[in-house]
């Protein structure tokens, strides 16, 4: 048996998972943790610099140092690094990746977009029962678009935004204004409209990942009376039924949606620039049904080395 870790450094949290591969080359997690790191926090109003900023930084590296100690002595040892949008956009992304090297050890690959989107195309594939969907994964500072027919992905993209940088773009981390919403629409839709592809998923079920979605699914969950709201892989719910939980957190001010997200109140601040171009997406493509996915890019990197 073969252990083998991935290091997930993500535009809004820093993650662990610790992978155990048998000698007939199947694989199961024992081990997953999270660190809220904010690493896009400070790269969404100013499109023409993309720094990582040195507090975010230094949160990145504590997670790391934590998360060092749950796998260090484990036998049998092979980790790997990723990291995505705001790495990738990042004008000191060398400086921080040595840090990251000289703590770890580990050379961190940095995933382009179409990467990203086609490891998360490989998640869903390998752990979901489905053929024929629209797959959106939603990050702190990209999120990407894949439409899958037969079982293939037909188009696929990533578009440098996410949930952290729209916040900051848009003003949209308290109570909404009417006018900074139009603004935020308007700018998702222009994206849409550059992507006819898209129209290739209408009518298709609507696969979601990504932090904001997964607070939408563990809010469905709780209102069905789950026990466990972390079990959410593979959950489905009507697409008016994920409009209406949005427009609900649409008309709160971030304290009010603090107190409604619970165990999720950390995402209070962000979770309407995350789900805002998901609204519109629904909304556009005319999406019957959501399912929710827990199984993406880091799967998908581990599926591909079997």
């Amino acid at each position: 048996m073969q252990n083998v870790v991935m290091l997930d450094l993500g535009s809004n949290s820093t993650r662990l998972s610790i992978n155990e591969f048998s000698e007939n080359g199947t694989f199961k997690e024992v081990k997953r943790l999270k660190k809220m790191t904010r690493m896009a926090e400070g790269m969404g109003k100013n499109s023409n610099e993309k720094i990582l900023q040195e507090s975010a930084i230094k949160r990145t590296l504590a997670a790391l140092q934590c998360f060092k100690k749950e796998y260090e002595n484990l036998p049998n040892l092979k980790v790997k690094g990723i990291a995505t949008a705001a790495v990738r956009a990042a004008e000191n992304s060398t400086d921080f990746l040595q840090k990251v090297k000289e703590l770890t050890g580990v050379e961190v690959e940095v995933l382009s977009g179409d990467a990203e989107a086609y490891y998360d195309y490989v998640g869903v594939k390998k752990s979901l029962n489905l053929d024929d969907f629209m797959l959106c994964d939603m990050g702190g500072g990209s999120f990407e678009l894949v439409v899958v027919k037969n079982g293939e992905a037909v188009n696929l993209t990533s578009i440098p935004c996410g949930a952290v940088s729209l916040t900051e773009k848009f003003n949209v981390a308290d109570e909404v204004s009417a006018q900074n919403l139009f603004r935020f629409q308007g700018f998702i839709q222009k994206i849409f409209n550059e992507q006819r592809w898209l129209l290739e998923g209408r009518y298709l079920p609507l696969v979601l990942l990504g932090g904001a979605n997964r607070t939408v699914a563990r809010t469905e969950m709780q209102r069905r009376g789950a026990k466990n709201l972390d079990d959410f892989h593979g959950v489905k719910m009507s697409a008016r039924s994920f409009l209406n939980i949005y427009t609900d957190w649409l008309g709160l001010d971030r304290r009010e949606r603090e107190q409604r997200l619970g165990i999720d109140a950390e995402r209070a601040d962000i979770i309407l620039g995350g789900l805002t171009p998901i609204a519109l997406l629904i909304q556009q493509l005319e999406i019957p049904e959501i399912i929710f996915s827990e199984s993406g890019v880091r799967e998908g990197i581990l599926y591909t080395s079997i």
